[in-house]
């Protein structure tokens, strides 16, 4: 796909209106896993300079339950749970009979979470103008998120439907909250003011 702003707002477009052809082009692109891992870290970068711009315009107050982390652990988190998470999908997936692979649930990890930084950045110049607002933005682009999640989930195991595709995703989610939540121990990141 073009890499113009103009070419990416089509590539979203795309994917919100037609996740199931726009999860068989990105399949179609078969990225070696280094290459994917490499995406994965530049994505978690961007999250991560995104979260600092949210953070400087947001008020003290909201910040009340933040993370005591650094740039770093918290890219390190963030790349961590996309790659935990795609190893979910891609066994999940292959218990309810899936065919997909580890490359092929990275591929659409990484996707879905750079279309997610398109919203995020949305979000954040709502914000300016309306916090109410941005919330409701938040609230609404997670739920089409997840939606197009289930839809390239479902490509990428040859789901024949998505009820299938949703229960692995599903259980992909739970086995990724255990993992990150043990991760995040291990990275020795604690809500603000229980860290010592």
């Amino acid at each position: 796909m073009n890499l113009t702003l103009q070419g990416w707002l089509r590539a979203v477009a795309m994917t919100l209106n037609t996740p199931e052809e726009a999860a068989e082009r990105v399949l179609g692109y078969h990225f070696e896993r280094p290459n994917l891992v490499q995406a994965a870290i530049v994505v978690a970068i961007a999250n991560v300079l995104l979260l600092a711009v949210t953070w400087m315009i947001t008020p003290a107050t909201g910040q009340a339950n933040a993370l005591q982390v650094t740039p770093f652990t918290l890219g390190m988190l963030i790349t961590g749970s996309m790659l935990i998470l795609a190893s979910a999908i891609s066994r999940a997936g292959k218990m309810l009979g899936g065919t997909g692979s580890f490359n092929g649930a990275l591929t659409i990890v990484v996707w879905m979470q750079a279309v997610g930084l398109t919203f995020d950045v949305a979000q954040i110049l709502v914000m300016l103008f309306s916090p109410f607002l941005a919330v409701l933005v938040g609230v609404g682009a997670l739920m089409m998120l997840l939606w197009c999640m289930v839809h390239f989930v479902k490509v990428l195991h040859g789901f024949d439907t998505l009820g299938k595709a949703g229960a692995a995703f599903f259980i992909a989610m739970i086995g990724t909250i255990f993992a990150v939540v043990i991760l995040m121990a291990l990275l020795g990141i604690a809500p603000q003011g229980e860290a010592i």
